[in-house]
């Protein structure tokens, strides 16, 4: 008699043929798929987590905005202004005066006005600034030559005669450097030491230098490692040596050869810098 055995029948009866168990010990009835993954605890932690690391870097930012350490820091490393003088009600001690055929110093229509009558003479008067050691006095200045303006401009080989300046690191009449702008467009730096000057810088034609009549803004800075003379914004000259310890502040007009000149001060401001800790020529 024939019998017909399903599949597994018939692998069944195969193994006890060779004496194994009918069905593997391992083997499964059913097919089992792969456990799904799943995530223990509540998945937001993590936003709550990078919300928190987020606002503790925002307060520490504001805080360091804000510190009166921070702050104290930051306004000591800026130029703080320490001089703001207009003239129309000087504050300013400058001298003023005359004598007969050589200068005259006056406080006039809201200016301080510096007139030189005798060729080749300079004057000036200090600010009194003795303690500033570092420093940036920014000033107005106007000149003119007066009558003999149409003279020196008719002499082609006339040097430029009349100027106003600015007088740095200034010790006494013996010691200071001196920055000056003249009526024609050129500018000077000169060293006097010890009574014996040197010319650091000859009179040189520049662009941005306004001609007689035409007001010139100045500025000499001093961070105590460089001196630095601009006029209109621009740099024009740096003294990256300088052989004068820290002094006073002055304003002064001069002539050349011959001639006159009157030079003109609308106003006069000065900041106190921060001393410098490195090279910072431009």
């Amino acid at each position: 008699m024939t019998t017909s055995l399903s599949p597994e029948e018939e692998r069944a009866r195969k193994r006890e043929a060779i004496g194994l168990n009918p069905r593997r010990s391992t083997a499964q009835r059913e097919i089992q798929l792969p456990p799904e993954e799943r995530t223990t605890g509540n998945p937001g932690w993590l936003l709550v987590f990078l919300l928190l690391l987020v606002g503790a870097a925002t307060v520490w930012m504001l805080y360091d905005t804000v510190s009166p350490t921070r702050g104290a820091a930051s306004l000591a490393a800026m130029p703080r202004l320490i001089l703001d003088d207009d003239f129309t009600r000087p504050q300013l001690d400058l001298g003023t005066g005359r004598v007969d055929g050589q200068w005259a110093s006056s406080f006039a229509n809201g200016a301080y006005r510096i007139q030189v009558e005798q060729p080749g003479n300079l004057t000036w008067s200090t600010l009194g600034l003795i303690n500033v050691s570092t420093f940036r006095l920014e000033t107005a200045l106007t000149i003119g030559n007066g009558a003999m303006a149409a003279t020196v401009a008719a002499d082609e080989d006339a040097a430029p005669l009349g100027y106003g300046a600015i007088l740095a690191r200034y010790a006494n009449e013996r010691n200071f450097y001196l920055f000056s702008v003249d009526a024609y467009g050129a500018y000077q730096v000169q060293l006097q030491k010890h009574e014996i000057w040197q010319i650091l810088q000859p009179w040189t034609p520049s662009p941005v230098i306004h001609r007689d009549g035409q007001i010139n803004y100045l500025a000499v800075e001093d961070d105590g490692t460089h001196l630095r003379f601009y006029v209109n914004g621009d740099l024009l000259y740096t003294v990256t040596e300088p052989r004068l310890p820290g002094g006073d502040i002055a304003l002064g007009g001069g002539t050349r050869s011959r001639g006159t000149v009157a030079a003109k001060f609308d106003w006069v401001k000065v900041f106190a810098l921060p001393v410098a800790t490195i090279d910072a020529t431009p």
